[in-house]
Order: structure tokens, then C-alpha cells, then sequence
């Protein structure tokens, strides 16, 4: 399934392999995020790779590159409730440092949510590194209450992930 989905700045479409070397400039603009994820401040392409195809494996998950003017600046990953797990997940939203706080992650977080919505889920689900303040903040500002906190691994670490969901109201 070819997934687009249209906001006022963005376009969401779905993230290809050869789409990989972009997308690393992304991931290693943000050098404290990857040390809490990994243990290092940077992301090799190989590890990109697997992270891609682990997520592409799942029947209902997909990878999304967040594009502004054609440049891809960010990327999602989201697994949309199913029979066997009634819960829609953002597995990850990262934004390239250089487009942070200027709204493009909220516009992300409501193209989902809407594109959730659409698909029949009821809520969405994320996990927080809880060691990540700035993402435990964002994901409150955006009305995601935390309802649970368990050890699970984050990238090539186990750690507390503090789990947060956000109840969607079909709009009219």
C-alpha cells in the first residue's frame, strides 16, 4: 500500500530503502537522542537498515518519511491496530535537529492521529524513553497521558519506557 497523507507544510509518504542515506543525516543530527537509544552519539547505516526492515516486517507497520519541499526532514514508524492488537502505536517520530520546534512534529502527530481515526483505531500509543524530557513533554503538550512504565529494549538498550496514549474523537 502507497501511503500519502497531506498537512498545511508536510508531506508524510512511505519511506523506501533507497531513501536510507537521506534519512541518516536525520537520525545523526541528534546525537543525545541516539546516545540514550544506543549508547552512541551516532547511527551507522547498516543499523538503519535493520531498524528498516524489522519495522517493514510487520504486516500493519510502516516507515514514513516526513518531507518539507521534497527534503525529507523527519521520519515516523506506525503500527495500526489490527485483529491481533487493537492498538495503534507512533513506534517512533524523530525530526532532523534543524526543523525542531517549528511545529512540524505536531503537524506529524495530527496527520497520524487523523490517519489513525480513519482506520477505526481509538486511541493511539507511544513510547517514551523516560530518561528523554523533551519527548516526555512534547508527547504531553499534544494531550498523551502516560499510563504505565515498563523495562523494554529501545534500540540496542533496555531501559524504562514510560508507555502514553492519547484517545482520538472522530471529528464530524
Amino acid at each position: 500500500m502507497s501511503l500519502i497523507l497531506t498537512g498545511e507544510r508536510l508531506i508524510i509518504r512511505e519511506l523506501l530503502r533507497e531513501d536510507l542515506p537521506e534519512l541518516l543525516a536525520t537520525y545523526n543530527s541528534n546525537p543525545e537522542y541516539n546516545q540514550l537509544r544506543n549508547g552512541t552519539s551516532t547511527v551507522s547505516i547498516g543499523e538503519l537498515e535493520a531498524e528498516y526492515d524489522a519495522t517493514i516486517s510487520i504486516p500493519s507497520g510502516h516507515w514514513l518519511a516526513i518531507t518539507r519541499k521534497g527534503t525529507i526532514i523527519g521520519v515516523i514508524h506506525i503500527v495500526l491496530s489490527s485483529e491481533n492488537d487493537p492498538k495503534s502505536w507512533i513506534s517512533l517520530l524523530l525530526l532532523h535537529a534543524d526543523f525542531q520546534q517549528q511545529g512540524f512534529g505536531k503537524e506529524t502527530v495530527a496527520l497520524m492521529e487523523a490517519y489513525c481515526i480513519q482506520h477505526g483505531s481509538q486511541h493511539v500509543h507511544h513510547g517514551v524513553i523516560a530518561h528523554n524530557e523533551p519527548a516526555l513533554l512534547f508527547w504531553g503538550r499534544l494531550g498523551y497521558e502516560q499510563y504505565r512504565q515498563v523495562e523494554a529494549p529501545v534500540g540496542r538498550l533496555t531501559q524504562p519506557v514510560l508507555l502514553v496514549a492519547k484517545w482520538l474523537t472522530p471529528t464530524k
